[in-house]
């Protein structure tokens, strides 16, 4: 008879081992049985945090399926385990005990029991067995359809408050091993593709970006939303722009590149974030004084546009105050319908995001700034003192702008160059849709008469 394998056994280094369990250096994870009314009051008072950095925005569920989850509770049905976890004593995004995993479902059981939605008007009743006052056996069917937390029969409370949830915590583990965690929980999931992107972003970045997401800037902002992360893409964009990030659009794709762990090391740096995080704190006050109509041209496809133009518009020495009647000026004047025509395109390789699109946006911008700070000078509005020492009236007013072929020359905007670079353009990878893809990586062309290098472009006259 053939000798049993022993699977126990490893041969390395030239040795026979044979693995007696498998262990983890200071670190474990084990079953915790939680009842709801215990689970809620730790979220409320803060004993279990609900956002880790990296895990998907709550409110995920539409009404229906928070009300499924809570009529499976009532049911005694299963509705799957949650993942907890505390990191090491020097842990910065796991300090406290965190959920990990079950995001969702917490917040459906947390906000019904503060009575913040009722069941579906569907939901099939509690079934339960009973006796009557005589002793008889019974069986009732108790409705909960249409019910808050508040309206059901005490007893339905009960059966609500007392629900096991299955919770495992995760304890001695490090930021990074935890992060991986989370990331490994989500994968199986469908999280779009913008919040896959805070998953590969990991807590240590967006510790950083966050509060750049948090800013009144996007408030009302048309297709900016927290729910979905697409503020947050708002953000990498702006950074991929303000960058010279070498790619070929600004669609999701493109992004999930970009915030890579070791290309998104390479080109932000602490001071790059702290450069745009104080760039939208000026913006949100810019944009908090207009109202009405005005306020509503801030969206997210021009509001990276807008930064950047601002942070320009900061090199040249200019208040705030100034950037207010530039914007008025702009939404007047024909540079904006050029600006607005890139906004609304639509179609194969021309979306919004193209690299065509987002090119000639931007040159929008600049071509009336160059056009408006001649203006200005020649005026003599008074600006702030040249912090470099350098006179304003010796270059119409315009420092020299960062990257390659910075200088202007009689009104052209040839310093565009610098944020547009031949090197970073590739023409490959449009969206077929049109609605998720665009770069700012393309060199401005030079003035020509019948040919250009970007098929279908057409250069913006700098004194159209």
């Amino acid at each position: 008879m053939a000798k049993k394998k022993d699977y126990n056994v490893i041969e390395m280094n030239d040795k026979s081992f044979t693995i007696a369990e498998r262990t983890r250096e200071d670190s474990d994870v084990r079953m915790i049985p939680y009842a709801i009314k215990m689970f809620v009051e730790e979220v409320d008072n803060e004993e279990i945090c609900r956002d880790p950095l990296i895990q998907r925005t709550d409110d995920q569920w539409t009404k229906k399926q928070k009300s499924k989850l809570i009529e499976a509770v009532l049911h005694n049905r299963p509705i799957g385990s949650i993942a907890l976890a505390k990191g090491r004593a020097e842990s910065k995004s796991y300090a406290v005990t965190s959920l990990v995993d079950g995001l969702q479902r917490t917040t459906a059981l947390v906000d019904f029991y503060h009575d913040k939605y009722a069941l579906d008007k569907r939901a099939k009743p509690v079934v339960c067995r009973c006796t009557d006052e005589e002793g008889n056996e019974d069986r009732l069917e108790i409705p909960i359809a249409n019910k808050k937390y508040s309206q059901l029969p005490d007893a339905i409370k009960v059966f609500f408050d007392k629900y096991r949830l299955n919770t495992y915590m995760h304890e001695g583990f490090t930021d990074e091993e935890l992060d991986d965690v989370v990331f490994c929980m989500n994968n199986g999931k469908t999280p779009n593709a913008y919040q896959k992107i805070r998953f590969l972003l990991g807590s240590d970045n967006m510790r950083l970006l966050q509060p750049i997401c948090d800013s009144d800037l996007w408030e009302d902002a048309k297709g900016c939303k927290a729910k979905n992360d697409s503020i947050l893409c708002c953000v990498i964009r702006t950074l991929m722009m303000m960058t010279h990030y070498n790619y070929t659009n600004l669609g999701s794709a493109t992004m999930t590149k970009f915030v890579d762990e070791d290309v998104f090391d390479e080109y932000i740096k602490l001071s790059t974030i702290e450069n745009l995080s104080n760039l939208v704190d000026e913006l949100a006050d810019i944009k908090d004084n207009l109202k009405g109509e005005e306020a509503e041209k801030f969206d997210s496809i021009t509001i990276p546009h807008y930064i950047i133009a601002l942070d320009e518009f900061n090199k040249n020495n200019k208040a705030n105050k100034h950037f207010i009647d530039f914007l008025r000026e702009f939404w007047q004047s024909e540079y904006y319908d050029k600006f607005t025509d890139a906004c609304d395109a639509k179609g194969s390789g021309s979306g919004q995001y193209s690299s065509e699109n987002v090119s000639e946006r931007q040159y929008a911008l600049y071509d009336f700034m160059d056009e408006y700070l001649d203006i200005a000078d020649n005026d003599d509005v008074e600006m702030p003192e040249n912090n470099n020492g350098g006179d304003n009236d010796e270059n119409n007013g315009h420092n020299d702008y960062e990257g390659e072929g910075a200088g202007r020359d009689n009104g052209t905007v040839d310093d565009f160059e610098g944020l547009f670079n031949e090197e970073s353009f590739d023409t490959g990878d449009m969206s077929a849709n049109g609605t998720d893809c665009g770069q700012t990586g393309c060199n401005r062309p030079e003035e020509q008469e019948d040919t250009d290098y970007i098929s279908g472009y057409k250069p913006i006259s700098a004194t159209a």
